[in-house]
């Protein structure tokens, strides 16, 4: 096994120190691989721009000669030597759910940020050893033979098993159907132990109501609390991760619900993309982007899921439902990169741009386009079935047929599931909605009048968005273009993202800019800055609204 010893000498620095043992097997040389991306976040990562005093010795503490060969490789010349020792510090000042983190209070470690393997051989199994405190406790999916040691069988198993280690972990516990779910939590926070433990295991016995079984023996729900907003989680093969704050303020109703959202949608992961996999991620390439065009089933079936699920079983009221489809159907109308590129092709492009907007109208987001792909589907299979089947029987088929069997499947493969369950061909309905660029607007009108739900649209409040077509940021005392909507009078007006309007009509702008658009309704002079140049232009409505408000109810 590859044995590995991790330290944190001075916390404050927020390094990581890591020592690595690999046999050489009589090899001249030894590449050693760091991930280029995560499991949960389907863009590169480069981890490797964290790393410091990379080097490496054999096992009388004589140094070898290495090569960087890209980002993330480096070849090792072992000079004869039975084993190579590789030491480095990894530089953990980021908390989030993706995250490695250090301070003097606690260690997380998210194992496929900072650990190596063999490209050669990713089946070597490792022992971890950490130097820690004695009183810190390790909160991880992975096997402790004892305390501060974990035993990873596989670089997959490592790098998908998350750990928090710290003195003042707390720790809760449930059951459903004789299998154990961890509750770990890091961070003052303050929360209804028994509704929180009730509500977790409501939501589990739905999710099992659909997949029959846990594909796992136990799992594990890690949560770091901290004291300032934060809104992340990552699924991993037996546990997740979630960084969730400010921790204050989780008496709040909204913010309960919203952490049962954000772990209900992280547990239906443990099947959908954990389990169930696109073939092109069958198994995981860590050494390169694993591209796919399934993001609409991966996060968007997910995303579904995560909150239908608990409007399903009581835990969300109508209402609370409601709001989740009226921001669903926002996002969608908002993003002018609808007309552009479609959720599928979105999803291929999430390793070119990551998760941010990207370029003006660029792409859509695979999360919320794909939630409303899903109820969309789910819609059609009822009404063709006359509400026998839905998408749940789609989704277990998908478990039973290649998640069991850890076969990868392809978008044909779901096609071909969903055809099956609803007894008709839907594949043009998934032509126009998935992979083209096509208006939801009627297929979200009829999925709505399966389920007995209305969408409203009246123009948007702001006095800007709906009349003019642009968004402004106020917060920090500027005046700042955010959106502008195609062909509006704003986009007529030249005005773009990132533009500082500075006056209108004469008058300066200081968190005014609704105030004076209603005073000076009509044709307007404009005087804003653009990559520090003054330009002016003219402003004017032209009958349209260009913006509105979406709102759903039950009927």
């Amino acid at each position: 096994m590859i044995q590995y010893s991790v330290s944190i000498p001075q916390p404050h620095r927020h390094f990581v120190h890591f020592e690595g043992t690999f046999e050489t097997n009589g090899a001249a040389a030894l590449t050693l691989q760091q991930a280029a991306w995560r499991p949960g976040r389907y863009e590169l990562g480069n981890f490797a721009k964290n790393i410091q005093n990379w080097r490496c010795i054999d096992e009388n503490g004589k140094p070898l000669p290495f090569r960087k060969t890209t980002k993330d490789t480096w070849v090792v010349q072992t000079q004869g030597a039975d084993r190579i020792i590789v030491r480095y510090a990894y530089y953990a000042h980021e908390l989030n759910a993706g995250s490695t983190y250090l301070d003097e209070d606690q260690l997380q470690i998210n194992p496929v940020n900072c650990f190596l393997y063999r490209p050669d051989q990713p089946d070597l199994g490792y022992t971890i050893r950490f130097d820690l405190p004695s009183d810190y406790d390790m909160a991880c999916g992975l096997e402790q033979p004892e305390k501060h040691t974990l035993v990873a069988r596989s670089f997959d198993e490592l790098a998908d098993a998350p750990l928090i280690a710290s003195s003042d972990i707390h720790h809760l516990a449930y059951e459903v159907n004789a299998v154990t779910y961890q509750v770990w939590i890091q961070g003052r926070v303050k929360l209804d132990e028994q509704r929180l433990l009730s509500s977790f295991k409501t939501f589990t016995e739905e999710q099992l109501r659909i997949f029959g079984d846990l594909p796992c023996d136990d799992y594990h729900f890690l949560f770091q609390f901290t004291p300032y907003f934060v809104r992340h989680g990552v699924e991993h093969t037996n546990s997740t991760l979630i960084v969730m704050g400010p921790a204050a303020d989780f008496q709040q109703e909204h913010l309960f619900k919203d952490l049962l959202g954000i772990s209900c949608h992280e547990l239906f992961h443990t099947w959908n993309i954990k389990n169930i996999r696109p073939a092109e991620m069958m198994p995981y390439d860590y050494s390169r982007e694993n591209y796919s065009a399934l993001g609409y089933v991966a996060e968007g079936v997910t995303t579904y899921y995560g909150d239908m699920l608990l409007h399903r079983c009581g835990l969300f009221s109508d209402p609370d439902w409601c709001e989740v489809l009226a921001d669903w159907l926002q996002k969608h109308f908002d993003n002018n990169g609808r007309h552009y590129l479609s959720v599928a092709g979105s999803s291929i492009d999430t390793w070119l741009d990551g998760y941010s907007a990207g370029i003006p109208w660029r792409k859509v987001s695979i999360y919320n386009e794909g939630a409303l792909v899903a109820l969309i589907t789910d819609a059609m299979i009822r009404f063709h079935t006359k509400h026998v089947k839905s998408l749940d029987d789609v989704m277990r088929l998908l478990y039973e047929r290649f998640g069991k069997q850890q076969r990868g499947y392809t978008d044909n493969d779901y096609m071909a599931l969903v055809n099956e369950v609803a007894g008709i061909d839907l594949s043009g309905m998934f032509n126009d909605i998935v992979f083209d660029t096509k208006d939801y607007e009627p297929f979200i009108t009829a999925a709505f009048k399966v389920f007995g739900y209305d969408m409203q649209r009246q123009p948007a409040s702001k006095w800007s968005e709906a009349t003019y077509g642009l968004s402004v940021d106020e917060a920090v005392g500027k005046a700042t273009v955010t959106a502008v909507v195609e062909h509006s009078p704003a986009d007529t007006a030249g005005l773009w993202t990132g533009d500082e309007i500075l006056t209108i009509n004469g008058v300066a702008l200081y968190k005014n800019f609704q105030h004076l658009l209603k005073q000076f309704e009509g044709e307007m002079h404009i005087l804003f800055l653009r990559k520090g140049e003054l330009r002016q232009t003219q402003m004017w409505m032209d009958g349209n609204v260009w913006a509105y408000k979406y709102g759903v109810t039950k009927m």
